[in-house]
């Protein structure tokens, strides 16, 4: 079976590049999941969180994206968001914290959501 090389970035920074099963996209019209040899599509992300997915469809690691683009052609797939980072990497006591620090609204909206799906873990 085929392998998606997947890469999640943010402006000026790759997060992380490896090749994976599948993946699991918020994608504004709903989640979506890639599977390999699909068709070139772009998608526009909402807040949320990008899956990794094992050939089981078993959820392998996660990341929180604020909005973005992802870009699927050739079993390749970049994502490219204003905030990426994995969920095993914030605590629920840091969101709280950049939830009551932010400056604009849209920062505090997405912290906001980061807390919500902390809690529910």
């Amino acid at each position: 079976m085929s392998e998606i090389i997947f890469r999640i970035s943010r402006p000026y920074k790759i997060y992380s590049t490896k090749k994976v099963a599948a993946l699991q996209l918020p994608s504004v019209n709903g989640d979506i999941t890639l599977l390999p040899d699909r068709a070139p599509t772009m998608f526009l992300l909402r807040n949320g969180i990008v899956r990794v997915l094992d050939r089981q469809l078993k959820v392998l690691e996660s990341y929180f994206v604020k909005g973005g683009v992802a870009d699927f052609a050739r079993n390749r797939c970049a994502i490219s968001s204003e905030k990426v980072f994995g969920i095993d990497k914030i605590s629920l006591e840091r969101a709280k914290e950049k939830m009551s620090q932010a400056i604009h609204e849209e920062d505090r909206i997405f912290y906001e959501y980061v807390v919500r799906e902390l809690e529910q873990k």
